[in-house]
């Protein structure tokens, strides 16, 4: 098993909670749809917030250039 599978699978679980949570207050209904919901979208949105720590672990740590080269898919800190 690879690192992003236990993520689509915690986020999977964590969206389809929160969506049954939230949809519960206006019917049994809603609950499907927000268990269905959120285990469709929490996987893609746990995914993005973690790419949005990494990018900003990678600001604060390293700095702006060494974040935009992890973007680029540029790992080596040539100097031209």
């Amino acid at each position: 098993m690879t690192l992003i599978e236990p993520i689509m699978l915690v986020g999977a679980a964590i969206g389809g909670v929160t969506g049954a949570v939230w949809g519960f207050g206006a019917g049994i209904g809603w609950a499907v749809a927000g268990l269905l919901g959120g285990v469709v979208l929490g996987p893609l949105l746990l995914m993005l917030l973690l790419f949005v720590l990494a990018m900003a672990l990678t600001l604060f740590k390293e700095g702006p250039r060494a974040m935009l080269r992890e973007l680029r898919g540029n790992r080596s800190p040539e100097r031209r």
